[in-house]
């Protein structure tokens, strides 16, 4: 069983049926603002966001559906209950059994660097366990170098490419956890395989992507430094996006 309300060490996860009129139009304009929508992008984000809205506990009705075996919850700040973003976790329906579990997360812009990625993924794990779950994974996109880091730093290790291409990682949880030593030498493994990975041809990976990649995350660093000082986040999006995108195209998914 999965609690409606779900409590981390500074976050509250509740259903999206708790988010008022307001808060959507801010969950619809995180969705779609290009620094998310380049991990998270939804075909319909107010579509999506209202049907989450409506939806209940998942009925594993579809289990080949992951809005059918995924919780979704918004997640706010425990203490001033203000929106930080939202997230999915659950079984995962591609698995040849019902016992791998899956995540997703999207956290507001002016609440990145905070380390909520990696608090949500903690607790996913948690909840994985207490439901007798014998497996967690994550995948993302390539350029997603902070998912790999909130997957890595919770003690998820490197199985292979997925069918996207990607780098997909894996927690057994019956296993012991990870050393500090452990967890950083698996960093490293994934930094080297990126600059190695023989897929310069097509930009996908290699040196030179990696370098551009922390050109334009250095960039996104200083904007959102910006918003979290009060700087108007429409406008400096709009200027940072085409920064970035002249660097590096940005993959919307």
């Amino acid at each position: 069983m999965v609690s409606e309300i779900i409590e981390t060490e500074r976050l509250v996860l509740k259903p999206f049926s708790s988010l008022s009129p307001e808060q959507k139009k801010e969950l619809i304009k995180s969705w779609d603002n290009p620094f998310n929508a380049r991990f998270n992008a939804e075909p319909d984000s107010a579509g999506s966001v209202e049907e989450l809205f409506r939806r209940e506990e998942p009925t594993f009705k579809d289990i080949l559906s992951y809005r059918d075996t995924m919780y979704f919850r918004v997640v706010y700040d425990k203490v001033t209950g203000e929106l930080i973003g939202s997230c999915r976790f659950g079984k995962y329906p591609e698995a040849e059994d019902l016992n791998t579990w899956d995540f997703g997360f999207n956290v507001l812009l002016r609440h990145w660097s905070k380390g909520y990625g990696s608090e949500m993924v903690k607790k996913f794990i948690e909840i994985a366990r207490e439901n007798n779950a014998k497996y967690f994974r994550g995948g993302a996109s390539n350029d997603n170098l902070g998912s790999y880091h909130a997957m890595i730093k919770n003690g998820l290790k490197y199985i292979g490419i997925d069918n996207d291409g990607d780098f997909e990682y894996q927690l057994d949880l019956s296993a012991e956890k990870p050393t500090k030593e452990e967890i950083k030498q698996e960093w490293k493994n994934l930094i080297k395989m990126y600059k190695t990975r023989p897929d310069e041809e097509n930009a996908t990976f290699g040196a030179k992507k990696l370098r551009r990649l922390k050109k334009i995350n250095r960039i996104i660093k200083k904007m959102v430094k910006k918003i979290q000082a009060g700087e108007d986040e429409d406008s400096l999006v709009k200027k940072c996006f085409e920064r970035c995108n002249a660097i590096e195209t940005f993959p919307m998914d």
